[in-house]
């Protein structure tokens, strides 16, 4: 399996306009080799190079810019041929130069990191990192890159910029070893909510514990400060110096607020998926259940907003990929109203955060009671009852 991982570069003004003659250099080799291909579907990744040797010692302007980029056309036009083929019935299409549009460079070679803040391109130099990254140099992703992309990110309400002030993000693709799937062991199932934010039940078939999880909790105080300087901002002159050194403020202090929860939700996957085999987690969209809702539902969804939910399970999945634990998606409906010791499952069962079994009498909470069933649809293990007084 491969990944992406981008990261916002900075170039100068020689490389930036560099960057637009590979960028036409690469339209026109892959509209050459889609000619070709729908000529003779039959030619080969190493034809069509051939082909090409002879189109490039006869044209000059095609000399300017490195071979490896031009191969790199080739071979996306051969693949998309290939796939065109497969589903489309053979129907191809030529690049046209994109206007305002997300204009990108592709390479398929290795990426070489000088080190944490610089990076080298064939044809390009050294390009600088905007962001210094201690953790990617050296690291294990960076031994099994494979390709990179430079993507034009300029806002388009930015007017007469120079090539040099554009904003350019770099994308690695890089590999990862196909993880073996654990079938047993230690299996973990994750309840999310508002109260109970990340409810934890882990269990072998023998013992179970329950763990509840918080990463917004301490960070309540910087989300009011936040909102009254929002508000602060809304009443306020907009074009006035004080309205514009708040605003400044409020960006500061939010970026490091964001990398200060980014860190505890990485702290967090690494404890979720610490001496387990087995993830079960909810198949919920969170997004879209917070993208729309009525009045009397628009504090649940900046509840549930705020959380970040799914940050945090992205998170979780990404250090699962690399510890090679397997990752089971479960349909939530009825989780919180079943009871995971005797499955008897009523609406009334559940009140609030309250559970009470009309059936077996168990008194729990409902968030706990949750991930215990998530759990046990997921890997078919039983979860134990936890004895009165442990909980």
């Amino acid at each position: 399996m491969h990944r992406y991982k981008g990261l916002r570069v900075c170039v100068t003004n020689a490389q930036a306009r560099h960057m637009d003659r590979i960028r036409a250099s690469q339209r026109f080799v892959y509209n050459w080799a889609v000619e070709r291909l729908l000529a003779d579907s039959t030619l080969t990744r190493f034809d069509l190079q051939k082909l090409f040797t002879k189109l490039r010692n006869s044209t000059p302007h095609l000399r300017e810019v490195e071979r490896i980029h031009q191969d790199t056309a080739v071979h996306q036009a051969r693949a998309a041929a290939d796939v065109s083929n497969k589903y489309v019935n053979g129907n191809l299409k030529f690049r046209s130069k994109k206007r305002g549009g997300r204009l990108s460079v592709t390479c398929d070679i290795p990426l070489r990191f000088v080190n944490s803040a610089h990076a080298s391109f064939p044809g390009l130099g050294t390009i600088r990192l905007y962001d210094e990254q201690s953790y990617q140099y050296p690291h294990h992703w960076l031994h099994g890159s494979r390709s990179f992309m430079l993507v034009d990110k300029t806002p388009r309400s930015w007017k007469r910029v120079k090539p040099g002030d554009r904003v350019y993000r770099l994308f690695v693709s890089y590999n990862l070893p196909e993880p073996e799937p654990a079938h047993t062991g230690v299996a973990t199932g994750l309840d999310r909510g508002i109260t109970n934010p990340t409810m934890v039940c882990k269990t072998d078939g023998s013992m179970v514990s329950f763990t509840c999880y918080d990463t917004a909790v301490s960070f309540r105080k910087n989300r009011s400060w936040n909102d009254e300087a929002r508000r602060t901002i809304q009443r306020r002159n907009k074009h006035s110096n004080s309205t514009k050194k708040m605003k400044r403020q409020r960006n500061n202090y939010n970026w490091h607020n964001a990398n200060a929860r980014d860190y505890a939700e990485w702290l967090l996957a690494k404890e979720i998926c610490h001496g387990v085999n087995v993830i079960c987690i909810e198949d919920l969209d969170i997004e879209a259940m917070t993208r729309k809702g009525n009045d009397s539902k628009r504090g649940l969804n900046r509840g549930l907003r705020y959380i970040r939910h799914h940050s945090i399970l992205k998170k979780v999945r990404v250090v699962a990929e690399r510890l090679g634990i397997r990752i089971v998606e479960v349909k939530p409906r009825g989780t919180s109203q079943e009871c995971y010791v005797c499955s008897h499952t009523e609406k009334d069962n559940r009140n609030g955060e309250r559970f009470l079994c009309l059936s077996c009498g168990r008194l729990d909470n409902a968030d706990v009671n949750a991930s215990a069933n998530i759990t046990q649809r997921g890997t078919g293990i039983k979860v134990p009852k936890v004895p009165a007084g442990e909980e």
